[in-house]
């Protein structure tokens, strides 16, 4: 059946298929550890239970890197409909907006609008995704409102970075806005939300497995612990985490096989800002030149085929398309960006690329998965996408390691 593969190929398969290691460690990740928010407790003893299994499992150099960067606490929102009718809107107060009240005539923005300047002064924005006009100090707008675009799915969470108070509902109570706005010709609302900011730290951890010492590169398995303040971040990001831990587990005990060493990074702060990546790239700047390839892994394994992303490397589609021949497995492959913590090694030129559910590019296709909502639990991860993830990236990383041919590291230039 897998005619392609190697006698060490078909080890390393039997591992990915046969092991329970993943699952287990999710479990314990997502049960015990909650959605880890950067910077507390939660988020330390994550780190403490990674760093063990790291140990466990013999990684050499098992240790955890600090870092600070700028978080938050968030505390209670209030979203009341102040005319031409009194009703209050459940709601959640977005991570790192302004704290703060603002009472203001409601606009709807539709997604993708181009906005002139002022359009939005003296208005407080209801929109479908995290608008850019939060950010800037000219559009005058007083708050903003961010309905969930899909049905069912909740208010969604994360950050906006904003000068503004900032909450989010779910899509039912965003259309009632909608529809009272167009029913009335206008709509007066009071958003209140409650928001700690402060610098605070987190922790990488990282480990290595030594190859045969046939080459200084190394190829750099990635992946961020962290999650949100409401749910489990099962699928972003616990599951992607615990594949990437697996996947240095089965090839550790491969290591004899490696010409060039791999290295396992679990990143956090990534919800915050990639702030955990950004911190690692400028720690370790001296040796940036030696990576060959980083996956960084997010939002998979939630029962979707699983796809490969490259970060515009058209050359590395004969190697997976070979893989998934080899594999006999449909491995979609698409060139695109990568997610948030691929970007500190695309910045410095590295070969980076992902594996993830099956997808069309868009944030707006990412809001259709539980990410960022309070569905975000265990019980979303498909045990069968999390095996098919390590397998693809194991033999992805076995072969990559060992393969002569390979897109230049340009972060020396």
């Amino acid at each position: 059946m897998y005619g392609g593969l190697s006698d060490v190929e078909r080890r390393i398969l039997g591992e990915a298929y046969s092991g329970s290691e993943a699952m287990e460690n999710l479990t314990i990740l997502c049960d015990d550890f909650g959605g880890r928010v950067a910077g507390f407790p939660e988020n330390r003893a994550a780190a403490e239970f990674i760093l063990g299994k790291f140990e466990d499992y013999g990684f050499e150099d098992p240790h955890m890197e600090t870092f600070r960067f700028p978080g938050c606490e968030v505390g209670l929102s209030r979203l009341e409909v102040v005319e031409p009718l009194k009703k209050e809107i459940p709601c959640l107060t977005l991570p790192m907006t302004a704290p703060g009240e603002a009472e203001a005539e409601l606009v709807y923005v539709e997604d993708g609008v181009k906005l002139d300047p002022g359009d939005l002064r003296g208005k407080i924005a209801l929109g479908q995704t995290r608008l850019p006009f939060l950010r800037s100090p000219n559009s005058g707008v007083e708050g903003f409102v961010w309905m969930h675009p899909y049905r069912a799915m909740g208010p969604p969470t994360g950050c906006v970075h904003s000068t503004i108070p900032s909450v989010s509902v779910k899509y039912e109570d965003g259309e009632f806005l909608r529809r009272l706005l167009g029913r009335h010709g206008g709509l007066r609302l009071r958003v209140t939300a409650e928001c700690e900011r402060f610098e605070t730290e987190s922790w990488n951890i990282c480990g290595d497995v030594p190859g045969n010492g046939g080459s200084e590169e190394f190829l750099l398995l990635g992946g961020h612990y962290d999650g949100h303040e409401i749910a489990q971040a099962a699928f972003d990001c616990g599951a992607a985490c615990m594949a990437m831990t697996e996947m240095g587990r089965v090839l550790n005990q491969m290591r004899e096989h490696l010409d060039r060493s791999v290295r396992i990074v679990c990143f956090s702060a990534e919800e915050f800002g990639c702030w955990g990546s950004k911190h690692y790239v400028r720690r370790h700047r001296d040796e940036m030149d030696r990576v060959r390839f980083t996956y960084q892994l997010d939002c998979c394994a939630s029962g979707r085929a699983q796809m490969v992303t490259l970060d515009h490397l058209p050359e590395l589609e004969p190697f997976f398309e070979r893989l998934a021949e080899d594999l006999n497995m449909c491995i979609p492959l698409d060139q695109r960006r990568g997610p948030g913590d691929s970007r500190a090694f695309s910045e410095l030129g590295i070969p980076n690329g992902s594996i993830c559910d099956h997808r069309l590019p868009g944030m707006m296709e990412l809001l259709k998965t539980y990410r960022h909502t309070v569905y975000d639990t265990l019980d979303k991860i498909d045990v069968r996408s999390l095996r098919e993830v390590v397998a693809i990236g194991s033999i992805s990383g076995l072969r990559m390691a060992n393969v002569e041919e390979w897109p230049r590291n340009r972060s020396g230039q």
